[in-house]
């Protein structure tokens, strides 16, 4: 019942009270919101309730921007709740929704599958445009790592490199980057950030250097060549941009 409070005075007292009745007593799969759309989906005995809690429950990506971003690369989209509340929120944004676990995947095409706009890509974001496997299957789903590996290696997929990306899709200037991908942020601010890096106006990012040594090093190394605003919001690191390449 702690978390009661918390439902009842984010969502209102009657909506707080059916959200906390669905997703802490009942455990529904399928979960309504007044203020959402479409319902969410959640899958019992994993920490999909835990996610929900972080997003909608403790407003993780509530931070307030200087505009509405167009384009938001979601790195990292799990089952798509990250995704689908930023494009809520910003209903006239681009997302695309990067995911390299096909469990998870396939969760988060059925958390999109409603909302236009969305764009799902079943890969992991590194450095470059080489191939990655997942690391450990049997850890929790929000904790899947990848590492690299070769082509024909069993469970081998391609990565994708966030240059590579834009210039796929035609992105000149990225308004939103959010990454949570397991440690691999390490790699990928470790060399190649060149191009996308000053092209990007806002970064939230979720450091796993308890995963994975030098995270935060890796970051706070490669920004610190350009002029980043760091703010703090929920625990979360959010840089933004004061002179963004055009």
């Amino acid at each position: 019942m702690t978390l009661l409070p918390r439902y009842l005075r984010n969502l209102g007292l009657l909506e707080g009270f059916k959200a906390f009745m669905q997703v802490e007593v009942l455990k529904s799969e399928r979960v309504t919101l007044k203020k959402h759309p479409h319902p969410l989906y959640l899958r019992r005995g994993s920490t999909d309730f835990k996610l929900f809690q972080e997003i909608f429950l403790f407003n993780q990506y509530g931070f307030s921007l200087d505009e509405n971003p167009k384009i938001i690369i979601d790195a990292g989209a799990n089952i798509g709740l990250s995704t689908v509340y930023l494009k809520n929120r910003f209903p006239e944004a681009t997302i695309y929704a990067i995911e390299p676990d096909q469990a998870n995947f396939q969760m988060l095409l059925r958390q999109i599958k409603p909302w236009e706009g969305i764009i799902p890509i079943q890969s992991g974001i590194w450095n470059n445009d080489s191939f990655l496997r997942v690391r450990d299957t049997t850890v929790d789903a929000w904790a899947l790592e990848v590492e690299t590996c070769r082509e024909n290696d069993i469970g081998s997929f391609k990565a994708t490199s966030i240059q590579g990306l834009m210039h796929k899709h035609g992105i000149t200037q990225i308004d939103l980057l959010k990454i949570d991908i397991e440690g691999s942020e390490r790699e990928l601010f470790m060399d190649s950030y060149d191009y996308w890096l000053p092209r990007t106006k806002v970064m939230v990012i979720e450091f796993h250097d308890w995963i994975k040594e030098g995270c935060s090093r890796a970051v706070f190394k490669a920004i610190a060549q350009y002029r980043f605003k760091t703010v703090v919001f929920e625990g979360m690191l959010i840089f933004i941009n004061l002179e963004p390449a055009v």
